[in-house]
């Protein structure tokens, strides 16, 4: 997981990549990210929040990423694997606005574990949880 996200991450070349290439990434991306929360919810449940930063700053980062992977064309398709609703550029702004919404749920969800208040951190995380969700609702096929 590591090795794949500082692969994307580090490419500089990550905004001009083909469409079929930045489907499979984004795909790819969107995969590590459900395990990652899935990962986040243990470790908070169990009390381990100082685990849990790490995989905060996996969605950090990749909240600013995001916008790169979906270029014009690659929405969803019978051939492609995508499962992008034509609602991404359709309404751009929306989208941009739902990515920043991640990206600052996700910032705060760090903050909350930094201070290791349980019931912060219990808030921020549903808090976080929801921005996945509302954007694959309005966005997602």
């Amino acid at each position: 997981m590591i090795g794949l996200t500082a692969v994307l991450f580090n490419s500089h070349s990550i905004a001009f990549v083909p469409v079929e290439e930045a489907i499979q990434k984004r795909v790819e991306m969107f995969k590590t990210s459900k395990s990652n929360i899935k990962k986040l919810r243990q470790l908070i449940r169990s009390g381990d929040a100082s685990k849990a930063v790490p995989l905060v700053d996996f969605h950090i980062k990749w909240s600013k990423e995001m916008p790169m992977l979906f270029p014009l064309g690659s929405e969803a398709s019978t051939s492609n694997g995508s499962d992008a609703s034509s609602d991404i550029w359709d309404n751009p702004v929306g989208f941009k606005n739902a990515i920043n919404q991640y990206n600052l749920k996700s910032r705060e969800l760090r903050k909350s574990l930094l201070s290791a208040d349980s019931v912060l951190i219990n808030q921020t995380f549903k808090s976080f949880a929801g921005t996945c969700k509302g954007c694959h609702k309005q966005f997602r096929n």
